[in-house]
């Protein structure tokens, strides 16, 4: 009889952790291009099969994951149940569109359908998959999306920040959720992983590792959201800017509970490069060259303040790292800005790819480094312990 051990919330390993937010950015990446296509189909902003093609690519993802693990067969018939949603979203738009109620009742029958299939295999290939708990998730995804929907084909924003709030709390706990009955049943001895180092985290070190992760993830998004705003006039702009206003907040406030006061200066600069960005949409939008390059040359100077605080308060970062990735992703949200405006949109789905793959990237070597920086912190408090017990 196989021996059963529960996922240990003391003792995270780092490819544990890599596992669960790798789980997490599936679902949040999913979450991000749907709304992308959804903003394509009802606003006309870039091609419909280029933003369905990019939204239907994110469930291959998923399946490339689980072939670690499960059987190929297994880890694709994941991946097409995904993608049979993807498909049904689009016909729920399609049928909006052409004021077919009676194909929008169908695709939303068909939607709920797929969501219950989708937990079903899921728990069929992982008994440690709870079906009515996944079955209420997928549920509650499904009726999140049809909401986000609805208020792009009325232009009704009002309620639009929230849906989102409500997606990204979602997807967070059904990633957490995967992520464990996945340790559970390779610990189970269903597979064998190789073992990493017993160097590990806690479950709450490592949400407060996964909440820096996500900052990257929320800048991009939220940045995104006012430059469409200001742009499109896609939502309402000032909601959009205090929500915007509330990603360094969260990010810096975790960043303190790790590192102390030390942190407090990234808060304000990141604030400046918020009120930078700002002011390169008005002057992009008044057409001003001279302000517009004045304001360039203040960006990527922040970028350089920026990774000179990081890199000073954990030797496990480096300075000049910080830099080129800051200035890249500085280099990729001008563009994103110039391409909104000049309505180059095939560009811009481009450049917002590349900023969102930026995000995961920045947002794995922050977690590197943030890991490290609390096991050796750890290793020092034991070697301390031991000490003192030995005299």
């Amino acid at each position: 009889m196989v021996q059963k051990f529960n996922f240990n919330e003391q003792c995270i390993t780092y490819s544990q952790m890599n596992m669960i937010s790798n789980a997490r950015l599936f679902w949040r990446r999913y979450t991000t291009w749907i709304r992308v296509y959804l903003i394509s189909r009802y606003l006309g902003l870039g091609t419909e099969e280029e933003a369905f093609d990019r939204m239907y690519f994110e469930t291959s993802g998923i399946g490339n994951f689980l072939q670690i693990l499960f059987e190929l067969q297994s880890s694709n018939e994941i991946s097409q149940q995904l993608s049979q949603i993807t498909i049904s979203l689009r016909d729920l738009v399609t049928a909006q569109f052409q004021g077919d109620t009676e194909a929008m009742n169908q695709s939303v029958d068909r939607l709920y359908q797929n969501a219950e299939n989708f937990a079903v295999l899921l728990s069929t290939i992982n008994p440690y998959i709870n079906e009515a708990e996944w079955k209420n998730m997928m549920n509650l995804y499904i009726q999140y999306t049809i909401q986000q929907a609805n208020s792009f084909v009325t232009g009704n924003y009002s309620e639009d920040i929230e849906l989102f709030r409500r997606l990204t709390e979602l997807t967070d706990r059904m990633g957490e959720i995967f992520a464990e009955s996945i340790y559970n049943y390779i610990n189970s001895g269903a597979q064998v992983i190789p073992l990493d180092d017993q160097q590990c985290v806690t479950l709450e070190q490592m949400n407060q590792i996964y909440i820096i992760r996500m900052f990257w993830f929320e800048l991009v998004t939220w940045t995104r959201a006012y430059m469409l705003s200001r742009y499109l006039k896609i939502g309402n702009e000032n909601e959009i800017m205090a929500r915007l206003r509330q990603v360094p907040e969260e990010y810096v406030g975790t960043l303190r509970q790790i590192f102390g006061e030390g942190i407090e200066p990234s808060l304000q600069l990141i604030n400046e490069y918020i009120d930078l960005i700002d002011a390169l949409i008005t002057a992009q939008i008044e057409n001003d060259t001279e302000e517009i390059d004045r304001i360039v040359q203040l960006l990527y100077q922040n970028a350089d303040q920026r990774a000179a605080v990081v890199a000073s308060i954990n030797p496990y970062w480096d300075q000049n790292e910080w830099e080129n990735r800051l200035r890249n992703h500085v280099s990729y949200t001008i563009d994103e800005s110039v391409t909104l405006q000049t309505g180059d949109y095939a560009r811009n789905l481009d450049v917002f790819r590349a900023l969102l793959d930026q995000a995961e990237s920045a947002s794995g070597y922050y977690a590197r480094g943030i890991f490290r920086y609390i096991t050796s912190q750890q290793m020092q408090i034991q070697k301390l312990i031991k000490t003192y017990v030995g005299k």
